[in-house]
């Protein structure tokens, strides 16, 4: 098992910052905006900087706002910083350089959206360690509501027990080796995910399932910029 010189697995972060701020109407990135007077990205990466396992972080966005994340980056003293490249077309692509970028020494890989900013530590921690153990692990919030099946013309044919169904979330994280198997059968047979862990499926890998908290919103509009506001001062009350 390789180490690093705390004596821990290296694991390495892809934070997928090629969102842009098109729904909420903002002229910048949704990552840039404030959330609690700081800016959405610099709680993602101050997430995994101070999270004692987390080696190194790749940051992974659009070429015009590369120069926005190394600000952002060098303001918050986001020491684990490896580098900053440029995304591809779709998020698996920007994925995919990502991965290229990755240490020698790394022995898992967690990827998690740069506009998921109250990503727990314990939530980081509980998907290392599956990984570790598992080869591949996803975090995600169980289903509340009740949800129905339909046929083609949108009439209820089900029930669907909710009881083992989640609401994916990232971080997800696999093993070094794993995840490039997974991005090179993708490549080679055409497969495009919405998520990391659909690349696994398609090559029946284990994924272990973490529950986690419906407080890992991604910030896609200004209510959710709103909702984030009051978990944090909730947080900030306990």
């Amino acid at each position: 098992m390789k180490k690093n010189k705390k004596n821990l697995p290296f694991i390495s972060c892809i934070i997928a910052a090629g969102g842009s701020g098109s729904r909420m109407g903002a002229d910048v990135n949704k990552i840039f905006l404030d959330l609690d007077e700081i800016p959405v990205l610099a709680h993602t990466l101050l997430a995994f900087e101070n999270h004692k396992m987390i080696s190194e972080i790749i940051i992974v966005c659009r070429e015009c706002d590369m120069l926005g994340c190394k600000d952002i980056a060098e303001e918050f003293k986001i020491t684990k910083l490896k580098t900053i490249t440029k995304g591809g077309e779709i998020r698996q692509a920007s994925v995919a350089n990502g991965i290229k970028e990755l240490s020698e020494s790394c022995e898992a890989v967690l990827i998690h959206d740069a506009a998921r900013p109250l990503i727990s530590e314990d939530g980081i921690t509980e998907v290392i360690n599956a990984v570790l153990e598992h080869g591949g692990a996803a975090i995600g919030s169980p289903c509340k509501c009740t949800i129905k099946e339909t046929d083609e013309n949108g009439f209820i044919t089900k029930t669907v027990d909710r009881s083992y169904l989640y609401e994916i979330q990232t971080p997800q994280g696999f093993k070094t080796e794993q995840l490039k198997q997974m991005f090179d059968n993708a490549e080679q047979n055409g497969i495009v995910g919405t998520d990391d862990c659909y690349l696994a499926e398609q090559l029946s890998l284990p994924i272990k399932m973490i529950s986690g908290s419906s407080d890992n919103i991604k910030i896609t509009t200004y209510d959710d910029l709103l909702l984030a506001e009051q978990i944090l001062d909730k947080r900030k009350g306990e």
